[in-house]
């Protein structure tokens, strides 16, 4: 019953973030209980059989895999071709990675997220975009009227998610050019399956439902075993 609970809440997290842009699930990693040895004569005798405790979480694990990716006509939205690239961006704590490739000018025409967070070039520097005609190649290159002012990077490595789709990383590199594949005028879908997570969660339920029964039952049995035994 724990294990189904823990469970139904990272279901319910991935429903919640459906339409979240370059939202990536996540799912849990069980591992069996302890196993206990069944054995005649009170564990003195041959082995009849094992009796498990249940699956148990172990942890917690991202699915890094490509959301759709969605035509927008917006020039500054940018979808990522490769499934474990990620967009560097500067925080109030720091350095964060995003798929979130929604991305806007402000008032000082710096790129930034849709909350505000600066989007940084290969050296950790803002992205400015003066007026005129603008274009972003494949490659991150952003030029403006026929002249390259900047270019945004991509980043591969080892992460976690912190929330409010951003990354921490570890053991980040650059990627090379070549290899960036940015595709300006999309944006990245979730890469949650409604229909699948509403199909788990109403397994999940049900599970849920036997164990409590199972429990119930046991108790049940428990109860009328010591009325018979204060009946004698």
């Amino acid at each position: 019953m724990s294990t189904s609970t823990k469970w139904m809440e990272v279901i319910a997290n991935n429903l919640a973030n459906t339409s979240t842009t370059g939202f990536k699930r996540d799912v849990m990693v069980f591992n069996d209980g302890l196993m206990r040895e069944m054995a005649r004569d009170s564990g003195r005798g041959e082995t009849i059989g094992q009796l498990g405790a249940g699956a148990i979480p172990m942890r917690m694990m991202t699915i890094f895999e490509a959301g759709v990716h969605n035509p927008t006509g917006n020039p500054l939205d940018l979808a990522i071709a490769n499934d474990h690239a990620m967009f560097s961006v500067q925080t109030p704590q720091g350095v964060r990675y995003s798929r979130d490739g929604a991305f806007a000018l402000n008032t000082e025409r710096q790129l930034v997220t849709k909350n505000g967070s600066l989007v940084l070039d290969g050296n950790g520097q803002p992205i400015v975009i003066p007026p005129g005609k603008m274009e972003i190649a494949q490659d991150g290159a952003i030029t403006v009227n026929e002249q390259q002012v900047a270019q945004i990077a991509l980043f591969e490595g080892q992460f976690s998610k912190m929330g409010d789709s951003l990354f921490a990383g570890q053991s980040t590199q650059r990627l090379p050019a070549e290899r960036a594949q940015m595709l300006q005028g999309f944006i990245e879908s979730s890469n949650v399956n409604a229909v699948t997570e509403m199909i788990a969660m109403i397994r999940l339920h049900r599970a849920f439902d036997m164990a409590q029964k199972s429990a119930m039952s046991q108790d049940e049995a428990t109860q009328r075993l010591l009325q018979t035994i204060q009946g004698q």
